[in-house]
Formats: C-alpha cells, structure tokens, sequence
C-alpha cells in the first residue's frame, strides 16, 4: 500500500470523528480509536472495499494498548530532553558563529573607506545583534 493509500484512509477516519492515538501499530500507522475499537488504517481494512465506516478491531487488547501507550510517552520524553540538549548545543553553536562574524565585520569597518561598503557592513552588524539579542531573551 502506497503512501497516498494511507493518508487517504487516515483522512477518511478523521473525517468519521476517529480519534488518532498517540501509538503506532507494528506497521508504523497510527492507532485510532473509532466507535470505541481501537483500528489500525492499514491492517485494519484489507483491501479498499473495506471502507473505514465498517471499523474491525486491530487486535490489540486494552492491556497490550496501554503498554504501548506508556512505551510511546517515555519515548516522547527522552526525546523532548535529548531535543533540548540539541537545542541548546545548537543555539550555542550559533551564537559561537554570530559573534565570531561580529569581531570580523568590527574589524573590516575600521579599514573601509567605501560608504556604499560601510553601510552594508553597518547592516549587517545591526542584524547580527538584533539576532544575538534574541538568543539571550
């Protein structure tokens, strides 16, 4: 099944008032939970015939569905933290570049004679701290 197969099932669920859930079936498809059964839109339906307003049950138990559940949100956790520590190796990483280019644009001001230059380089320096501005707010 392509992917435009999929996104059309998933459509057609949401169309119905399913609910996505927040955990994947073995195939990597969101979960839904459609007339109080829990539907998988790839597994669930076999062939297209089999529209999504005639839910069949995935298979999973309540039990199995909130184990997955639980697995999904620490997953969702670790990677919030590992998230944040990317963002903030990365917002170093920038502010490193940003004032690194701010030392090198100060120097070349001191030399230029050319104003259409000089302005430009102004610009960019006016830039260049409205940005590192921003990363400390």
């Amino acid at each position: 099944m392509d992917e435009d197969e999929v996104l059309s099932k998933i459509t057609k669920l949401l169309e119905q008032g399913c609910t996505m859930l927040a955990t994947h079936h073995d195939c990597g498809a969101p979960l839904f939970r459609c007339q109080g059964e829990v539907v998988c839109p790839v597994c669930s339906f076999a062939d297209e015939s089999n529209s999504p307003a005639k839910v069949q049950p995935s298979g999973l138990s309540g039990e199995k569905l909130e184990e997955k559940s639980n697995l999904g949100r620490a997953l969702l956790q670790e990677n919030g933290k590992n998230s944040d520590e990317e963002l903030s190796a990365a917002i170093g990483n920038l502010r490193a570049a940003l004032l690194a280019k701010l030392r090198e644009l100060t120097a070349a001001i001191q030399d230029e004679h050319d104003l259409h230059m000089l302005k430009r380089q102004l610009d960019c320096l006016e830039g260049l701290l409205r940005a590192l501005r921003s990363l400390q707010g």
